[in-house]
């Protein structure tokens, strides 16, 4: 496959939540070699910070995966997509302003994106002013299964957050 040229080229598809986020078998471990991308729609979502959940309904979930060897930066992650043999950098704040406008309108965005340095994410303006949550540090996926029902959860240890608004300094 060939460099793509624009971030608008990246093969960013819809894919089933449960393929999407590396659950189609049980597991006992993280698979830290999973490297799929893209996005889906889930009904309802939970978020754990290390057992204190959030509940996230009607959720565009935004599967992307953080460069290991990505500069630490306050306030983005740099993305890393793994294209075949050719491999794809971007920072989340570029790829958010390029693909949030070309995918369906829910409730709330979600972040399924490890953030290795702890960035605290501004607020994109093409969320519209739905709420964007992102962890800090890794984040996994896990599906809860329950005699009644199965339970979609992302797990961040050191917290989900809201992405923020950018605050403007008062004149003096």
């Amino acid at each position: 496959m060939t460099s793509p040229r624009a971030l608008a080229d990246l093969p960013f598809a819809r894919r089933p939540p449960l393929e999407l986020l590396g659950l189609t078998e049980d597991r006992a471990t993280v698979d830290t070699t999973y490297a799929g991308f893209g996005w889906t729609l889930v009904d309802r979502l939970w978020l754990d910070a290390g057992g204190a959940l959030t509940r996230v309904d009607d959720a565009l979930v935004l599967a992307l995966h953080a460069a290991d060897d990505g500069a630490a930066l306050a306030d983005d992650v740099e993305l890393e997509f793994e294209l075949g043999e050719v491999r794809a950098i971007a920072p989340l704040s570029a790829f958010l302003a390029r693909w949030l406008p070309r995918l369906p309108t829910t409730s709330s965005v979600v972040l399924a994106l490890c953030n290795p340095h702890h960035a605290r994410l501004p607020a994109p303006a093409a969320a519209a002013g739905r709420p964007v949550w992102y962890g800090r540090g890794p984040v996994d996926s896990w599906l809860d299964h329950a005699p009644d029902h199965d339970r979609l959860r992302l797990v961040a240890a050191a917290g989900w957050h809201q992405a923020h608004t950018p605050t403007c300094p008062e004149a003096p």
